[in-house]
C-alpha cells in the first residue's frame, strides 16, 4: 500500500567515509554502533560489495543509495540476499542497514497528523494534468501556458508563501512535483513518494521506493483506464503504481550494470516510459584506487508501460568495455566507458525520436558519443544520428583528489551535456534543436540534417559544475539559459571567457545574446556553501523567467528586458504543514513548478559543498 512505515535521520559522516574509505566510527565517533555494523558487513558482504569486485556486484557507495528498509527486506527471508541473511537476528540485519545508508530505520514517513482527512489512495484527476516532467511537455521546453499556470506576469509580485513541507532527514531535494488536478506527486532524497494536497500540503498518501528518487513521477491513464503514477529510483528500478489502490502493478530494474543509476527523470511517449540511465556509482568509486574503473555505459531505456516489459535498451557505448592499463597502484582499468545521461529524455513525436545528451568518459580511450547530443529511434531504438561537442573528455571524481590514481590521464574539462536538449519551434514555423553544454556553450542544432549546427554561442567559461548544469527553457522567441560558473575547472578550455555567472537570452534564429543578467553580488557574504551562480534549470510562463540561485534566491526576471520583479530568500528556518523542521539552502537542478496559481520551490542541495535544506515551498497571490 501507499503508506510508509519509516523515517529517516540522514548522515552525512556514512556518505564521506563510503567515499574516502575511512572508518565511520572514526569519523563520527559513534564507536560501538559503527563498529559493530562494519563487523557484519566485513563478515557478510564485504566479499561481494567490495571495491575489487567491480562490474560485478554494486559498491557500498550504491547501498548507500538505498532505503534502511529495502536492505533489510533484501536480507529477510524471500528477499534477494535472504540466504547470506539467514544466520542473521532481525537487530543485525537493522544495524548493518543503517550503517551502510547513514539513516535510522524506524516507523513513520510522516507524522500521523500530517496526513489529510481524506487520506488514501485514491485516482489521479489526468484529465486536469498542469505539469508533468521535466521540462512540462514531451519538448522540454519549460514553458507553462497562462492558462495552464492560473498566474499572469503583472500578480508575480504580490507572490507570498502559502505553504511549506519538510523532507524528513533530507539535505537536498531535487525532484520536480507533478501536478495533477488538486494533487501534487513529488519524491525524496531516501526513496518517499508523496501525494500532497495543492492547496494546504497535507498528505494524501505516501510510497516507498528501494532507493532515492530524483526525477519527476510521470502519470498516465493504462489500457484498463486506471491512473497510473510511474516512479523510478535511483537503483533504476521502475514501479508502476495505481493511483486508486495503491498496488504496486509492476517493477523493473533497467540498469544492466551493478552500478547503473537513475539521475534524469522518465517519461510517457507512445506506450512506453522512457528511463535515462547514468553511472554515478562508477564516477564516485573510482575515487578508491582499487576500483577497477571503468565498465558502465550510460543508456536510455524503453519498458511496455503496460508490463514493464524491456521495449528496447539503448547504450551509448556500443562496445564492451576491454582491459586497458593499470593504475599507480595496480588495479586493472578498463575502456571505453561512461557517457551517461544524467539528463531526462526530450521526445520528439513528429519525428518519432527521443534526443539526449551524454556526459564524459570515465576512462581512455574515449569515444564518439561522450559529450553528444544524440538522436535515437523512438520505435526500436537505434541510434539516428549523433552530434558530438567535445573529444577526448575523461573524468572521474578522482580528478578533485590529491593522489588522483585513478583519474584518467590526463583529466578532461567535465563537460558533458547535463540538461535536456529542447526541441523549438520558432516564429517562421521552422524547428531547432537547442542544448547547453557545461562548457559553457548554448547550441542550436538542425534536427532533419543529422544535427548540423546552426549557430552556437558562448556564455560563460563553464568547467566542472560552470556552464549551464541542469537545464534552459524557451517561449519559442528566445532561449533563456542559466550560466552557473561558480569559479571551478579542472582544466580552463575558454582561458579568453571571464567567469560570467547569470542568466541569458538567446535568439532562437542566430544565436545573439539579446539580455544578460548577472547574478546578483554580496547576497552569499557571512553564508556558509553560498555561491553566486545560477545553476538549476528556469521555468517560464508569457513575460516572466522564474529561475534559482546557488545563493539560495528563487528571482523571477522580465522576459523583455532582464529586469528582476520578485525576489525570495529561502535560506531560513520554515514551519512546515508536515510537522518536520524545515530549512531552504541551494536552488539547484531542476526548475520550479508553476501550476493553477501556485508556484511550487524545491529549496536545499547538499552536493557539492553547497547548502543543504529539506523544503518544498508553495507561493500563491494572497486571497487569491
Amino acid at each position: 500500500m501507499f503508506r510508509s512505515s519509516y523515517v529517516y535521520a540522514a548522515s552525512f559522516v556514512t556518505s564521506i567515509a563510503l567515499i574516502t574509505g575511512l572508518n565511520p566510527a572514526a569519523i563520527s565517533g559513534q564507536d560501538s554502533a559503527a563498529a559493530e555494523g562494519e563487523a557484519l558487513f566485513q563478515a557478510r558482504c564485504a566479499e561481494c560489495h567490495s571495491d575489487e569486485q567491480s562490474g560485478r556486484t554494486p559498491t557500498r557507495f550504491s547501498l548507500n543509495s538505498m532505503t534502511p528498509r529495502a536492505i533489510v527486506a533484501a536480507l529477510r527471508d524471500g528477499g534477494v540476499m535472504d540466504r547470506e541473511g539467514a544466520s542473521m537476528t532481525d537487530p543485525e540485519r537493522i544495524t548493518l542497514a543503517e550503517h551502510l545508508t547513514g539513516r535510522a530505520f524506524s516507523a513513520e514517513l510522516v507524522p500521523d497528523d500530517a496526513y489529510c482527512s481524506d487520506r488514501g489512495p485514491a485516482p489521479l484527476d489526468l484529465d486536469r494534468v498542469r505539469w508533468m516532467g521535466y521540462g512540462g511537455d514531451l519538448e522540454g521546453t519549460g514553458f507553462q501556458p497562462e492558462a495552464r499556470a492560473g498566474l499572469s506576469a503583472d500578480e508575480v509580485p504580490e507572490l507570498e508563501l502559502l505553504w511549506a513541507f519538510g523532507f524528513p532527514g533530507a539535505s537536498q531535494v531535487r525532484t520536480k512535483p507533478t501536478v495533477a488536478g488538486d494533487v501534487l506527486l513529488v519524491g525524496d532524497q531516501f526513496g518517499g513518494v508523496y501525494a500532497l494536497e495543492a492547496r494546504t500540503g497535507c498528505v494524501r498518501w505516501t510510497f516507498e521506493a528501494e532507493s532515492g528518487v530524483r526525477g519527476a513521477i510521470p502519470v498516465a491513464e493504462d489500457a484498463q483506464g486506471r491512473s497510473i503514477a510511474y516512479v523510478v529510483d535511483a537503483r533504476t528500478t521502475a514501479y508502476a503504481l495505481d493511483t486508486a489502490t495503491g498496488d504496486v502493478l509492476w517493477r523493473t530494474r533497467v540498469g544492466w550494470h551493478p552500478e547503473s543509476n537513475n539521475t534524469g527523470s522518465a517519461t510517457v511517449a507512445d506506450g512506453k516510459l522512457i528511463i535515462p540511465i547514468s553511472t554515478m556509482g562508477e564516477v564516485v568509486a573510482a575515487v578508491s584506487p582499487t576500483y577497477e574503473c571503468c565498465t558502465s555505459s550510460g543508456a536510455v531505456a524503453a519498458l511496455d508501460v503496460e508490463t514493464g516489459d524491456l521495449a528496447w535498451y539503448h547504450r551509448v557505448i556500443q562496445e564492451p568495455a576491454v582491459e586497458a592499463a593499470t593504475n599507480a597502484v595496480g588495479t586493472q582499468l578498463w575502456a571505453p566507458s561512461g557517457a551517461p545521461v544524467w539528463s531526462s529524455p526530450t521526445v520528439d513525436l513528429a519525428r518519432g525520436r527521443v534526443y539526449a545528451g551524454s556526459g564524459e568518459n570515465l576512462s581512455r580511450p574515449t569515444n564518439a558519443t561522450s559529450d553528444a547530443i544524440l538522436s535515437i529511434r523512438l520505435d526500436d531504438g537505434e541510434l539516428d544520428w549523433v552530434f558530438q561537442a567535445t573529444e577526448g573528455d575523461a573524468f572521474t571524481m578522482a580528478c578533485t583528489t590529491r593522489a588522483q590514481q585513478n583519474c584518467p590521464a590526463p583529466p578532461g574539462p567535465d563537460v558533458d551535456f547535463g540538461m535536456s536538449p529542447m526541441i523549438v519551434e520558432r516564429s517562421d514555423g521552422t524547428e531547432v534543436l537547442v542544448a547547453g553544454q557545461k562548457s559553457g556553450t548554448v547550441w542550436g542544432l538542425d534536427p532533419d540534417d543529422g544535427g548540423a549546427v546552426l549557430w552556437s554561442t558562448q556564455i560563460g567559461k563553464g568547467g566542472v559544475l560552470g556552464g549551464i548544469h541542469w537545464g534552459m527553457a524557451t517561449d519559442g522567441r528566445y532561449a533563456y539559459a542559466a550560466n552557473a560558473d561558480r569559479g571551478q575547472t579542472t582544466v580552463d578550455i575558454n582561458p579568453e571567457m571571464e567567469w560570467s555567472p547569470g542568466i541569458f537570452a538567446i535568439d532562437l534564429f542566430t544565436g545573439a545574446v539579446v539580455w544578460e543578467t548577472p547574478t546578483p553580488e554580496g547576497v552569499c557574504n557571512g553564508r556558509r556553501g553560498c555561491y553566486r551562480a545560477n545553476s538549476a534549470a528556469p521555468t517560464l510562463i508569457p513575460g516572466v523567467l522564474f529561475a534559482g540561485g546557488l545563493d539560495g534566491y528563487m528571482r523571477a526576471y522580465d522576459t523583455e528586458t532582464g529586469e528582476i520583479i520578485w525576489e525570495m530568500d529561502t535560506v531560513r528556518d520554515w514551519e512546515t504543514v508536515n510537522g518536520v523542521p524545515a530549512r531552504g539552502g541551494a536552488i539547484d537542478g531542476p526548475g520550479p513548478v508553476i501550476a493553477d496559481g501556485i508556484v511550487y520551490v524545491n529549496s536545499g542541495y547538499s552536493t557539492f559543498s553547497q547548502m543543504p535544506g529539506n523544503v518544498l515551498l508553495a507561493f500563491s497571490v494572497p486571497d487569491r
